[in-house]
């Protein structure tokens, strides 16, 4: 047995399991009851209404309700919030109740020495049992028969028919009872006992009934119709014991008792089989057994325990996709899935010697032989309790061979084991070594003598290993060559599993993801206990106690559903419309089948791949409060946008996904001037200065808008503006001169006068002039002329801020004031730059302010400049540098100019890089943006140099797969990367290193698939930094001394002593050790394998074929990276993973 939970509290007198949640109920002699989920180990509910101790209490077996009686004399009636009603009537403190399966009656027996049968509808009492002469301290119904059992300290127990009560209380279920005292009646008393009793309980099923006493005995007994005998006597506890109990599910009888011990027997041949000892010493006061599962509860002094019989997991594994070999105990059964039928295949109990008790070598794990293809091959690790002291395992392991012919199993002891050959096991011997077993030839050779706790079964006959030390290491390890492949900091690894290119790992409370070369991907902890998982459609879906869970390989994890039951998951069919079939088992082995509803993954797997028909035909059906939530948290608020009816939460989103107009919208609806304002804000910030003009017109805002108008050039509004508020400041110079008129008329003579209109001066304005005159003469004061004319679309100064590609539905209904939308409707419509103009007749360095300047274009081409200038549109006077044309968003001409220039053939993944700058967009979802797509942030150089050096890091590291995405990365994104003329040079070196150091990495991935000797010498010969360089010499001087080519091996080591020599930062044992190979070498000068490999090729690397590795002198390149192949070649780089391999002019940088 094992304990599930343990909880501290006062003295327990009375537990009930609830027949279907994990709830269990918990009387205290302090007089509160708990409601105690066991499983998440945490207290529910707690109820004091009881005025002393309470002494019993038990869950309905059918109906939210449970009643409990106390020392208060009464028996209350609950439902899980509250007391519902009292029943009184018993005179002295109430030692038990129990409900009655069927009918709406509470049985309560108490120390006034009576029991009494409560109609709890009604309040009424309805039978009152009497003839005991001492407290009655235990009573139930029979599961099933018209019988009650009842037991006292009056050293008796009786056996009660209820037959007449039944037939009244059917024909007169709503009258009022008038008790006779024959509504039940006594079959039987027991009285074999030589001391009190203080339990009674029937069998659920058999006609037996059970009591124990403070004779320190527990009786059998078997009954009839019309009498009861004693059957048998249990003896073992050294003290009064107080509980015992049939145990439904596990064939055992548990009884507790004051000698601070819990007993299990066996109940077929009432022998005691295993024996817990309170490590507190407290005295042990009730038992009771859950009914449809092995858990029993304990109450004592201090504490209530829950134990189980057998271990929750049940053992179960996928044989060929079609059937489930599962494991009930001591039986070995196979499920076909198609069906659900099962069949037994042994019954292990018969094969193993001596016979085990009904605890012992239960089946813990089965495996399945996927190296053996001609016969079924299962190993089964079996718990094992032995009782000589000198053997302390506890495992068993056996070989199935379920073929006809086989002559039976065989049985060998292990810590642990796995499969790794057809007829080989790898498994841990009792010194913790681990050793290799040949189960046909019954040989044994010791593969590894570290220390080890568990081995887990790896592709390609290798093995996973759970080392022991101060720091625990999971290793993957080869037993053919006894080395290390790959190693990783991991403790209690419990259950693995390799799908696809990655591994699983989980343990008690975390699920850990791995490539196959153990680096970490992803770690989740829980705060209950894992269960079981399983890889399903590139996620996860795993269970803990209460609910089934998923993860994904972002970190995402969520709830698919809350269970009753602990499950234990074998598969997942797909069904239609984003469901699957999923098949598990609880924990005592039955088949459930379950259909989940996986939307919510695969919606958030659509987000990851930016897969937008997923994306909207969820949003349409599923609209919830966790979405919103989702979407926001992923800066997807122009998503949520769509799922939100409140018009504040509407205001909001809108302003944090840049979409004005919704925004406006909600604000309109609003009426608040706060939202205007933060309107305001961000238009101001994205550059819309139409929309700033409304929100200040909402405003009553008259000085900021005289200052906007006289920035964007709008001399019409600002002198409407005079008109409502004048402001001297901001006026026009007419305004000014009929000011000055009106209320200076001397000085508005003067200044007609200067300006060539005569007028009549007197002296004092002649001498004015002539003073004037003598300073050098006068200027008229002409306003400036606007840097910006006025137009009707906004500035371009900051795009939305959405990382998706979402494309949010624009209604047709007008939301602002039709003068500004429609205008910008007017300018959207306007004809764009002919294929002529846009091929590069002009760029920003022409000057362009000239053409701003002019108050009237001379043609229409110099309006559609002008339109273009507004949109800060980049175009090079040449027409052929792509980047150029990507800065200002002409994504169509940018990817023309690639295809002709480098062969760009891989558009999907060329998109991707698109769609991940800052401010890409491919539709517009606003109306202030027009068809024309707006500049964007493309990446910056230090970008690029940030990355190198990442690459550099993982280089050090040997996280090789993230190298190659590293500097794939690199090639990649240079092609959207901005840079000045003086830095074409530093483009031109990022591409050769990140050439250089791909080729390496290709080397590392054909190593597999090629002469690793050959394969690792030549990525010796790359050009990679000195630090890289010298590590890839050791690989090779390493390989090739071991595969005894001494020739090579003495020319690699004195390219390495050379680069050492030069190399202050490595140790000198590095050099040492080179020179140690080189002498060794020159002894031997010969090579044993021939390869592909010359000594000039460490000092001039050769040119090697990107696909094969050889060196070739007939190739044809990447126009992009440089990177060359054989001449049938066909398809895209390997390198770059863009271009098509072929001719082509190459990439224009000037």
């Amino acid at each position: 047995m094992f304990i599930k939970f343990e909880r501290h509290s006062d003295r327990v007198k009375s537990v009930s399991f609830h027949p279907h949640r994990p709830w269990i109920l918990s009387a205290l002699h302090s007089g509160i009851i708990e409601l105690i989920d066991y499983r998440i180990k945490k207290r529910i509910a707690i109820y004091d209404d009881h005025k002393g101790a309470v002494r019993s209490v038990q869950f309905h077996p059918q109906l939210n309700l449970f009643c409990s009686g106390g020392d208060d004399f009464t028996v209350r009636v609950w439902n899980f919030k509250q007391c519902q009603f009292i029943l009184k009537g018993h005179l002295d403190y109430v030692r038990c109740v129990t409900f009655h399966p069927i009918n709406p009656w509470v049985l309560s027996g108490s120390d006034d020495q009576t029991a009494r049968v409560w109609n709890y509808q009604s309040r009424q009492t309805i039978a009152i049992l009497t003839g005991h002469t001492h407290y009655i301290m235990a009573c139930h119904f029979h599961p099933t028969q018209d019988l009650i059992i009842t037991c006292s300290l009056d050293q008796t127990a009786r056996l009660w028919n209820y037959g007449v009560l039944k037939q009244r209380y059917a024909q007169k279920k709503n009258q009022e009872y008038v008790l006779s005292g024959a509504e039940v009646q006594v079959i039987s008393i027991l009285d074999a006992h030589k001391d009190q009793l203080n339990w009674c309980a029937f069998h659920q099923t058999e006609p037996f009934i059970i009591t124990s006493a403070d004779d320190k005995n527990i009786k059998l007994w078997k009954y009839n119709d019309n009498k009861a005998w004693e059957f048998d006597t249990l003896s073992g506890h050294t003290n009064n014991v107080c509980c015992s109990e049939f145990h439904p599910k596990g064939q055992v009888i548990i009884s507790d008792s004051e000698d601070h011990t819990v007993r299990i027997w066996d109940f077929s041949t009432r022998k005691q089989i295993a024996i817990y000892e309170n490590k507190h010493y407290d005295r042990y006061w009730i038992v009771s057994c859950h009914q449809n599962n092995y858990y029993f509860a304990c109450g004592s002094d201090t504490m209530l325990q829950v134990f189980t019989l057998h271990k929750d997991r049940v053992p179960l594994i996928l044989v060929n996709d079609r059937y489930i070999c599962i494991a009930e105990q001591k039986v070995l059964k196979v499920v076909e899935l198609n069906s659900g039928q099962q069949s037994i295949i042994r019954d292990i109990a018969t094969v193993i010697t001596p016979a085990p008790t009904l605890l012992e070598d239960n089946i813990e794990f089965i495996e399945y032989n996927t190296y053996d293809t001609q016969k079924t091959q299962l190993m089964i690790r079996c718990i094992r309790q032995f009782k000589e002291p000198t053997k302390s395992k506890r495992h068993l392991l056996m070989v199935f061979q379920q073929q006809k012919g086989d002559s039976g199993i065989k049985q060998f002891f292990a810590n642990c084991a796995c499969f790794i050959g057809k007829n080989k096991i790898a498994r841990i011997n009792q010194d913790q070594q681990i050793e290799l077993y040949n189960y046909e030839t019954d040989a044994v050779q010791i593969i590894d003598e570290k220390q080890s706790s568990k081995i887990f079964a790896a592709p390609g006959g290798k093995i996973l290993i759970q080392r022991i030390g101060t720091i625990p290491q999971l290793e993957l390890f080869d037993p053919m060559t006894k080395q290390v492949l790959h190693s990783v900091e991991y403790t209690n690894a419990k259950y693995v599993q390799y799908v696809e290119s990655y591994l699983i790992i989980s343990t008690k409370l975390s699920l850990t993801i791995f490539t196959k070369q153990l680096q970490k991907l992803i770690e989740i902890k829980e705060q209950i206990n894992i269960k079981s998982f399983i890889w399903f459609n590139n996620f996860i879906i795993y269970t803990t106690k209460s609910q089934i869970k998923y993860l994904l390989l972002n970190g995402d994890m969520g709830v698919l559903k809350s269970t009753e039951n602990i499950l234990y998951m074998a598969k997942g069919e797909e069904q239609q419309q984003n469901k699957i079939k999923l098949i598990a088992f609880d924990n005592t082995a039955k088949y459930i089948t379950d259909i989940l509803d996986i939307s919510e993954p695969l919606f958030k797997i659509a987000i990851m791949n930016k897969d937008l028909n997923t994306i909207h035909k969820f949003i349409e059906h599923n609209q919830n409060e966790a979405i919103l939530s989702y979407l926001y948290q992923k800066k997807l608020a122009s998503m949520a946008l769509k799922l939100v009816k409140d018009k504040y939460a509407k205001f909001s989103l809108s302003l944090d996904c840049g979409n004005l107009e919704f925004a406006y919208k909600a604000a309109v609806d609003i009426r608040d001037p706060q939202s205007f304002e933060q309107l305001r804000t961000e238009a101001l910030r994205q550059g819309n200065h139409l929309l700033v003009d409304i929100c200040d017109q909402q405003l009553s805002q008259f000085d900021r808008l005289s200052f906007l108008y006289l920035c964007t050039g709008n001399i019409e509004k600002q002198e409407k503006l005079q008109n409502i508020n004048p402001n001297f400041i901001y006026q026009s110079q007419s305004q000014r001169k009929i000011v000055i008129k009106n209320c200076l008329p001397k000085l508005s003579q003067i200044m007609d006068h200067l300006n060539g209109i005569s007028q009549k001066l007197d002296d004092n304005q002649k001498e004015t002039i002539e003073w004037i005159n003598s300073l050098g003469g006068s200027q008229a004061l002409i306003p400036p002329i606007p840097i910006m004319k006025y137009k009707s679309d906004p500035w371009p100064l900051i795009q939305l801020n959405e990382q998706d590609i979402i494309n949010l539905e624009v209604t047709d209904e007008t939301v602002v004031p039709q003068d500004i939308f429609t205008l910008q409707k007017q300018v959207v419509e306007e004809p764009q730059l002919d294929e002529q103009v846009n091929d590069g007749q002009w760029g920003l360095d022409e000057e362009p302010e000239e053409v701003f300047l002019e108050s009237k274009p001379k043609d229409s081409i110099y309006k559609n400049i002008d339109e273009e200038a507004l949109r800060g549109n980049i175009v090079n006077q040449k027409g052929d540098i792509a980047i150029k044309y990507f800065a200002a968003g002409n994504y169509e001409t940018g990817i023309k100019l690639l295809k002709q220039q480098i062969n760009l053939n891989n558009y999907q993944q060329f998109y991707k890089l698109l769609i991940d700058l800052p401010n890409f967009q491919v539709v517009t979802s606003s109306p202030y943006l027009s068809n024309a797509t707006l500049p964007v942030k493309i990446n910056r150089l230090n970008e690029i140099k940030n990355l190198i050096k990442l690459g550099y890091k993982y280089t050090t590291d040997a996280k090789f797969n993230e190298v190659t995405n590293c500097f794939r990365s690199v090639l990649q994104k240079l092609l959207l990367t901005d840079y000045e003329d003086n830095q074409i040079d530093d483009i031109k070196r990022y591409i050769n290193i990140s050439r250089n150091y791909l080729i390496a990495m290709r080397c590392d991935q054909l190593k597999k698939d090629s002469n690793v000797l050959e394969v690792t010498c030549k990525m010796a010969t790359i050009d990679l930094l000195p630090i890289h360089r010298i590590l890839t010499l050791r690989q090779a001087l390493s390989i090739s001394y071991k595969q005894k080519n001494f020739i090579t091996c003495q020319q690699i080591a004195k390219k390495l002593i050379e680069l050492l020599r030069n190399d202050n930062t490595q140790k000198p044992e590095v050099l040492q050790n080179a020179q140690k190979y080189e002498k060794a070498s020159q002894q031997q000068n010969s090579n044993a394998i021939q390869i592909e490999f010359q000594e000039q090729w460490l000092n001039e690397q050769p040119i090697y074929s990107a696909n094969t590795l050889k060196n070739i002198s007939i190739y044809k390149s990447c126009p992009y990276d440089g990177s060359v192949y054989e001449t049938d070649y066909q398809q895209n780089c390997l390198i770059c993973g863009l271009c098509q391999v072929g001719k082509a002019p190459g990439l224009k940088y000037q």
